[in-house]
């Protein structure tokens, strides 16, 4: 993406690029870009965060746990560098869309995380094969659904089909960051998950009295 031309405001400029989106770029424009993309890198794995268990269990009660059934809890804000589109094999040279995220599942599990938008802040709009859904944590982004705006707010559920064009916009330059939790979700639909189907719920505790 190229900076923002002089004298032109974020929201002007968002506007221009989902304009721009909806053309597909032309061979010598290909040939012009860079840097060119060396492909998705493998995703890291996040790990347990070990102090949730201190007021219950060992630490050998926890790994014995997770023999049975790999679960975890994850802390996103651990201190650990959270990634942007170099991971992904995408190329970014403008701080305006260099938006960090953060895994937090076992990809054997889900593609899932947060997401942070400092202000002024833009995520492209773009599109991919799997569909999402966001839960907007923090702040009032503008999101785009097939180039239609949005203004959106917290604990508000974004439903994006699949292929559907998509942006995120922190158009608040002097306030709060934007935190969205994403989550992509299986194509196939004998993946989905449903009450009818693929779910099994089951108590494993009796319902007759107080919980202990």
């Amino acid at each position: 993406m190229s900076p923002k031309p002089e004298g032109t405001s974020i929201t002007e400029n968002f506007k221009a690029e989902q304009t721009a989106a909806e053309s597909l770029p032309t061979e010598e424009s290909k040939a012009e870009s860079k840097p060119t993309s060396t492909g998705p890198k493998p995703q890291e794995s996040p790990e347990h965060h070990w102090p949730c268990n201190a007021e219950f269990h060992t630490r050998e009660e926890v790994e014995t746990s997770m023999k049975d059934y790999p679960w975890k809890v994850v802390e996103p804000y651990s201190g650990k560098p959270w990634v942007s589109w170099d991971v992904l094999g995408l190329p970014c040279e403008h701080e305006e869309y260099n938006l960090k995220w953060t895994n937090c599942a076992d990809m054997s599990l889900g593609w899932t995380g947060l997401v942070v938008l400092k202000p002024g802040q833009i995520e492209p709009m773009h599109r991919h094969t799997t569909p999402m859904v966001y839960y907007i944590l923090q702040g009032k982004p503008i999101i785009s659904l097939n180039f239609t705006k949005n203004r959106t707010s917290k604990w508000q559920c974004i439903n994006i089909p699949p292929g559907c064009p998509h942006g995120i916009m922190n158009d608040h330059e002097d306030k709060e960051e934007v935190v969205i939790a994403w989550c992509y979700l299986p194509l196939e639909d004998a993946a989905k998950p449903h009450p009818e189907k693929n779910y099994n719920w089951e108590f494993l505790q009796k319902l007759d009295g107080k919980y202990h």
